[in-house]
Order: C-alpha cells, then structure tokens, then sequence
C-alpha cells in the first residue's frame, strides 16, 4: 500500500516543533559542473541537480536545520532548560544545537572533544558567538565532562539534558528528511524530472529519511551515501534499521529499511575524520569554480569527490538523474583554509 503525502504532512504536523529553518529550499542544475565533466571525456547522466539545504538559513544553514526543529521542540516540552552536547571540534550539529537553544533561549554546553590545540574558527567560533559555553577535551574525557557539568547544573537547580542520552535525537534527522521528500516529490513534477533518482550524498540519517520515504511512495528514487569517517558499514545499516523501525512506528507506515536501500560507499573517506586528502580539495575547487557552490572538506567535499571518482570511473547509469543533497558544513572550510591558498 501506498502512503499518501498526506499521511506524511499529518505525521508531521503531529510533532512539536520549533521554527529554526527556511523551507522549502530550493533544487538547482548543475549544468556547468556536468558539461567540465563532458569537457574530461566522462560520461555523465541527462540530468544532474542539486538540493541546496545548505540554504536552510540559521547560523549559515545546513541540512541540520531540518533535524533540530523537532529536537529543540522536544527538548522544550520536556521541561529542560540546559542542554549538554558531546561532539568533535569539527561537529556542524554542535552549531546548530548553539544557534537553537539560542534562539529557544536555552543554556547550552558543548563538549569539544579532540583538536583541544586547534584555533577557534570555524563551527567552535559560531558556538562561541551564539554564547555557548564550551568545554574543550580529549574524547576519552567527553562523557566524563558532560556528566559533571549534569551535576554542577542539577546541584543550581536547573534541568540539564544530555543530548546523546536521548534516543529521539537518533531518529529527528530521518524524520526531517521525510519533509524533504515530500519538498523533492513537488519540485520533481515541477522541473519536469522523470524516470530513476539517485540521491547522493553522506551516510547518516538524513538520506536515510529520504530512501525511508521514496519506499513507502513506491517511488523510483535509489541513494548512495558517502562515508566520512571511519566505521563499519554493518554497524551503520544496522543502526539506520533500527532507527528507521522507530519512524515507521510513529508514522504508521508500510516499510522499514533493509541493509541493501542504500548503497554505501567507503573508498573517499579520506585518512580520518576531519582530515581531507587531495580528491576533496580538487571537488571544492571544481564545483566552486563551475557554480558558484561552495562545499566543505569534511562532509560535502568528501560525498561531490565521490560522486566526480564514480562519474570517472563509469560506475553511474546515465539514465538516472543525480540529485546531489548538499547538507552544508560551510564553516568548517575556514578551519582548513591553508589547504586552499597555494
């Protein structure tokens, strides 16, 4: 059986929710990206576009923006009044957590954990511009640290909340891309696209929430997900499962995910976490200069250098039109500006 959009946009408008994002963001060509491409004597699709969630607006946008107007919903009508967020130097959702419980008027910690050395530009600068109060420390200290400042805001009679704590925070980014879908289904029919959709862009929830949707639209729309750090694959299908059980459950639908819905890719993850090679920077370069986009070195870089290395190597149907999910991350291209200046 077919879920009707209706069911989705009822789902939806079910959940508390907090406005933080400019929906609906758009769908662009990438027409000049796609003819440097034919320039190289590849072979590349009929179609090739973009959907720009980088362009959600707060706190220099991003695909997050979507995910955390339901978390801080949740947050706020659980009664918290602090939350506490454990996550790398690097991390785009402890920015977005900062601009959020900004705008919701909410304390907010967040535990940097690793590159303690580092400047502060980037995402860390924005959390510290937004007020947020930021505890620098190597990964191995970061529950440990999270778990004190608990204590010390308990002990001054406020409410803290450990994000990482909550299992809602693992499934509000496939539920945000659920609105995505529906966004996509629209602008599809507008821009005129037929036939088969190949969604790329990175492993994680949000293209999860897309496949999650197009199955149970019987959509003709397939997703390839790019890693950026490393880890197991099976241990990624296996979380997205599990998550994808709970989002079906809540919205009543036909289809959870199984571990072949998305095609994961792990040859262009780079050396680690955070740390480009030099098939990154040449994606950065050619998409800024055919576009006008700009992509960042740890998350969008590394899923476009996937993208351009499989268009290389012939390994994408020419039928398909790509949609490539630009998630943002912007920021942190100024963390690795010296990568770029020579």
């Amino acid at each position: 059986m077919t879920i009707s959009q209706e069911q989705f946009r009822v789902g939806l408008e079910n959940l508390p929710r907090f406005k933080l994002s400019h929906l609906n963001t758009p769908l662009e060509p990438l027409d000049r990206l796609r003819q440097s491409l034919i320039d190289e004597g590849v072979p590349v699709p009929n179609r090739m576009l973009v959907k720009r969630d980088d362009t959600t607006g707060l706190a220099f946008g991003g695909n997050k923006g979507r995910h955390f107007e339901f978390e801080i919903a949740h947050v706020l009508e659980g009664g918290f009044n602090t939350v506490i967020n454990i996550n790398h130097y690097h991390s785009n959702q402890a920015r977005f957590i900062a601009a959020g419980c900004a705008k919701a008027g909410l304390k907010y910690h967040i535990v940097s954990t690793d590159m303690v050395n580092a400047p502060m530009t980037g995402n860390l600068l924005l959390c510290k511009l937004m007020g947020a109060n930021i505890h620098r420390t190597p990964a191995e200290y970061g529950r440990q640290v999270a778990e004190k400042i608990f204590a010390e805001e308990e002990e001054a009679g406020r409410k803290p909340y450990i994000l990482p704590n909550d299992p809602f925070a693992d499934v509000m980014g496939m539920i945000g891309f659920l609105e995505a879908g529906l966004e996509l289904e629209q602008q599809f029919a507008d821009a005129g696209v037929e036939g088969p959709v190949r969604f790329w862009g990175l492993k994680g929830r949000s293209i999860a929430g897309l496949r999650l949707y197009a199955k149970n639209r019987y959509l003709n729309w397939q997703t390839t997900a790019c890693q950026y750090s490393s880890g197991k694959v099976e241990d990624f299908q296996k979380a997205t499962a599990d998550r994808a059980s709970q989002v079906v459950e809540m919205f009543d639908l036909e289809h959870s995910l199984e571990s072949d819905d998305l095609q994961i890719l792990e040859d262009y993850r780079g050396p680690a976490y955070g740390v480009l090679d030099d098939r990154v920077i040449e994606a950065i370069q050619m998409v800024g200069k055919a576009e006008g986009l700009i992509l960042d070195p740890n998350y969008t870089g590394k899923a476009m250098a996937g993208l351009i290395g499989e268009l290389r190597a012939g390994r994408i149907d020419p039928e398909v039109t790509i949609v490539f999910i630009h998630s943002g991350g912007l920021p942190q291209l100024f963390a690795h500006a010296d990568k770029f200046v020579d």
